[in-house]
């Protein structure tokens, strides 16, 4: 049987929501269970942290943190979790945000497993705060350092120190680190972390390089370590370690260079639609849309979905872009516009006005559309706007 949902207020679908017209968001959170199961068993035993910045993903942050908790299936995504110790593969031991008001928000909703902060505190408050509503900080930044060990419940806050092995981003080097670690600057370190700056590129070994260099910080505190990102989970296991941080496969998209090998499936968690608004026969010869820059090959039928860059839908689209329509696929035409974009229907002649046309979901993948955009499904899944609604199946 098939649960439907709507989204509430309670779960950051607020007034704009209703504003928004005609693209269709639905989220399949049985979908999000299995991709974790399927994080966990890859990961070799390490504790998942269901990495649930930038709302999910587009996902919904609240509602998906409320979906991998436990005893989710047995009530409302606006109810709090109830307190288990009764692991199962398809719940999460923690939750990975960017800053704290994210953290908040989850902990306001009733989530109670631990929360990374992988920006960690952006002011000397902040972490009191974080200490306040028992947050895991990641400290990454000297002024960071500097707050937290020059705050007087310093003993008391439980942060994560970041380790720059070669990502070039944030970080300390490992040979920082090893001097932060071995200061007795009595802040509780609950552990290191780091991040991949090549982990999608299976055939490159700078992956290996950047696990030698975390690897050489070393402590005689007993610190939790974390290193594997998505791409790392499914290829390199090399990377386990006490926790992982899966992120871009929880929603059902491949962050690799290559295929999944059969034995890994990863299940679409978002299906995005649009109504056809108009459904023209046009001539051989007639051009769609702004500049013409797409003609008829011949006397053909052209749908106009209501979907627009207004909307999230990448612009510039290149020849291989498609979307789906009773299950055949269909070829994007003509640019983009603010409010609309044309398909070609000769797969469909019978399509007619009010038919909903997949943009991304199970019968359409987000990669290849992505692809044909020149970016990535994470662009693509944060970008997109609509009517948010959970089904349960």
């Amino acid at each position: 049987m098939t649960h439907e949902f709507s989204a509430s207020r309670e779960l950051g679908q607020g007034l704009a929501d209703m504003n928004r017209r005609s693209v269709t968001i639905t989220v399949n959170v049985q979908a999000l269970r299995e991709n974790l199961a399927t994080a966990r068993r890859l990961s070799g035993g390490s504790l998942q942290f269901a990495t649930i910045k930038a709302d999910a993903y587009g996902h919904g942050a609240v509602a998906v943190a409320h979906a991998l908790s436990p005893r989710a299936s047995k009530r409302q995504y606006s109810e709090p979790a109830s307190a288990t110790n009764e692991p199962t593969e398809s719940v999460a031991d923690g939750f990975g945000v960017v800053t704290l008001e994210e953290a908040l928000e989850l902990r306001q909703s009733g989530i109670r497993q631990a929360i990374l902060v992988l920006q960690g505190p952006q002011n000397g408050e902040s972490a009191s705060q974080m200490k306040r509503h028992q947050l895991w900080p990641v400290i990454h930044d000297k002024h960071q350092y500097d707050w937290f060990r020059q705050h007087p419940d310093r003993g008391e806050l439980q942060a994560w120190l970041k380790v720059d092995s070669g990502m070039g981003r944030l970080g300390f080097s490992p040979e920082e680190a090893n001097r932060i670690l071995a200061s007795g600057d009595d802040v509780r370190w609950s552990g290191v972390m780091t991040h991949f700056a090549c982990a999608d590129e299976t055939g490159n070994a700078y992956t290996e390089q950047q696990v030698q260099r975390f690897n050489s910080v070393q402590s005689e505190l007993p610190l939790a370590r974390s290193m594997a990102n998505s791409a790392a989970v499914l290829a390199w296991p090399m990377t386990r370690a006490d926790w992982a941080r899966p992120g871009i496969m929880l929603y059902g998209c491949n962050p690799l260079d290559r295929e999944l090998t059969d034995d890994v499936v990863l299940k679409s968690a978002m299906t995005v639609e649009a109504p056809l608004i108009s459904v023209k026969h046009m001539n051989k010869g007639a051009g769609i849309g702004y500049a013409q820059s797409w003609r008829c090959p011949e006397d053909m039928p052209v749908g106009y979905v209501a979907a627009g860059y207004r909307d999230g839908i990448p612009r510039v689209l290149d020849s291989s872009a498609c979307v789906s329509i009773a299950g055949y696929k269909c070829p994007v035409v003509g640019r983009v516009s603010m409010d609309s974009f044309a398909v070609d229907l000769r797969q469909v002649p019978d399509a007619g006005v009010g038919d909903l046309v997949e943009l991304w979901g199970e019968n359409n993948s987000i990669d290849e559309l992505a692809k044909a955009a020149g970016t990535i499904s994470y662009e693509l899944l944060t970008s997109i706007r609509g009517k948010r609604t959970y089904i349960d199946r």
